[in-house]
């Protein structure tokens, strides 16, 4: 499974059990703002060059083109808002091991941000109306000594099987070091060496016997 996701640095004794990705659909605020603001920059370049009537003589370049120019400028920036939105939703990766939780970010350089599974101590799952209409939501992870979220694993489609898996790794993480706190159970005793100790006993005992038959 890691080979999708290339810049995944695990231990040996790691392995992966859930990997996620926000939702595309996160990028519909911007692309709707995206798109009334350059429906707003064209209606404008076509009442301006239509129903205005400018002075040739005061504009070097013709009125028209300067109009059609900057609504162009316009569209063409709410379209690479919208572009970038989506490669940010594109490059951005949850994966979740027996061992921590990856949140890699970035489009031109990559961040990569982990919580160890150990000590998750909290989580909390948000979901806002339409989150609850569509099943989609956000969980935040807390760990210990944090004021608030360490990491938030944000836009997801069905959030409660990430947390489910997540939850479960917590749980055998704690089974591991509830074992480790157990005490190592004693080696056990070669042939040779019981027959060694039983030896001493007997003579032992033998030195006793005589110590009380001479008092």
């Amino acid at each position: 499974m890691n080979e999708a996701h290339e810049w995944l640095s695990l231990d040996p004794d790691e392995s992966v059990v859930w990997t996620g990705k926000p939702r595309v659909w996160r990028i519909v605020g911007t692309a709707a703002g995206a798109a009334v603001l350059s429906l707003l920059a064209l209606t404008g370049a076509v009442f301006v060059t239509t129903q205005v009537t400018l002075d040739p003589a005061e504009f070097p370049v013709a009125p028209g083109l300067v109009v059609w120019a900057i609504a162009a400028l316009i569209v063409g920036s709410q379209v690479l808002a919208v572009a970038w939105a989506y490669l940010n939703v594109e490059h951005t990766d949850y994966v979740l091991t027996d061992r921590r939780i990856y949140l890699k970010t970035g489009v031109l350089s990559e961040t990569v941000t982990s919580v160890g599974v150990d000590r998750v101590q909290n989580t909390t799952l948000r979901k806002d109306v339409t989150g609850n209409l569509f099943d989609y939501g956000t969980v935040a992870v807390s760990t210990a000594g944090s004021g608030g979220a360490d990491l938030a694993v944000s836009d997801l489609d069905d959030p409660e099987a990430f947390r489910d898996a997540l939850q479960k790794q917590i749980r055998a993480a704690d089974e591991r070091d509830e074992g480790d706190d157990e005490p190592a159970p004693a080696a056990a005793l070669d042939e040779g060496t019981v027959e060694a100790l039983l030896d001493e006993a007997r003579q032992l005992r033998a030195v006793a016997e005589r110590m009380e038959e001479r008092a």
